[in-house]
């Protein structure tokens, strides 16, 4: 028999998203020329919002397994899962999907709003290794349309004592931008290694290391490599990535975006064609004095 919870956590968690949506963004304002970098930093940022929730109820659907209903839902999907989405988990033992709706306007941990439906089919426990989670997305944020599908597989523990998360996703972005469509498809694998927080609903402690590889394709004509060259390290107590470089190629050009050294800022630095721009992480948006000329993803040459 299905079991549907709402999610309740209270007035802390409602202060904290009204602080997240004031100092948030679903990168309304960015310019009327896209650049790619910008378009990555926005991706990045929207997959976080999305992807703290589905480790939140991931790990629920590990508990409800064990019938641990007692002392409230905020125990098994954390004090930072939005109180305005609602889960269901159509059974108590495994195989089980668990299913997340979002109404409209509904924001979470990264001050996005969205509405849409995210399902996770769960063959066993994330706990065990060999496990396999398959998730599909279907997501308005902002003014983006996201379609996702991924498959995370937990590959067990490394030499370091480290849980290692494989994953392979390909995902669809839609939007419109000065009466101008684009549609951008990212193929993307790669592991995440679990530093802190992997037993635990809540996403304050998570720490991991994300690796990976693929490719970005704009409106079926433009097709870009992506690799994470020195990994990402998150950090959700912080809402940037702390550090790490992810490389992007077309043909014989180069573009890095470098989040830096470990600190909890706003900033990362883009480097193209000899010339570097700081981007902010929170607007999605290049730093002021940024000329824009001639300076499109979709262009041939030049910056992206």
């Amino acid at each position: 028999m299905k079991k549907t919870w709402i999610i309740g956590v209270g007035l802390v968690l409602a202060l904290f998203i009204a602080a997240c949506e004031q100092s948030g963004s679903g990168f309304e304002d960015m310019g009327d020329e896209v650049t790619l970098a910008e378009e990555e930093v926005a991706n990045l940022k929207a997959a976080e919002a999305t992807e703290s929730d589905i480790a939140s109820a991931r790990f629920g659907g590990h508990m409800l397994s064990q019938g641990m209903l007692i002392g409230g839902s905020h125990l098994f999907f954390g004090k930072a899962f939005p109180n305005c989405a609602t889960v269901s988990v159509d059974s108590d033992e495994f195989p089980k999907t668990i299913t997340i709706e979002y109404t409209n306007g509904c924001s979470g941990r990264m001050g996005m709003g969205k509405s849409g439906t995210i399902t996770i089919h769960m063959t066993d426990t994330i706990l065990n290794a060999d496990a396999i989670y398959t998730v599909s997305e279907n997501l308005s944020m902002g003014h983006r349309e996201i379609s996702k599908t991924s498959t995370v597989t937990n590959e067990g523990l490394n030499d370091d004592d480290n849980w290692v998360l494989s994953f392979e996703s390909l995902s669809t972005t839609s939007f419109e931008r000065a009466g101008e469509d684009f549609t951008i498809v990212r193929v993307f694998s790669g592991e995440r290694e679990w530093l802190t927080g992997f037993e635990t609903p809540e996403v304050d402690d998570d720490t991991f290391l994300k690796t990976g590889s693929g490719t970005i394709t704009v409106n079926e004509v433009q097709t870009f490599s992506k690799v994470i060259t020195e990994p990402l390290l998150i950090d959700r107590s912080c809402r940037y990535p702390l550090s790490g470089i992810v490389e992007i190629t077309r043909d014989d050009e180069i573009m890095t975006i470098d989040y830096g050294t470990g600190e909890c800022d706003n900033i990362a630095l883009v480097i193209k064609d000899g010339e570097s721009e700081e981007i902010e992480l929170d607007s999605g948006q290049f730093s002021l004095g940024f000329q824009r000329h001639n300076r499109h993803m979709k262009q041939n040459k030049g910056w992206w």
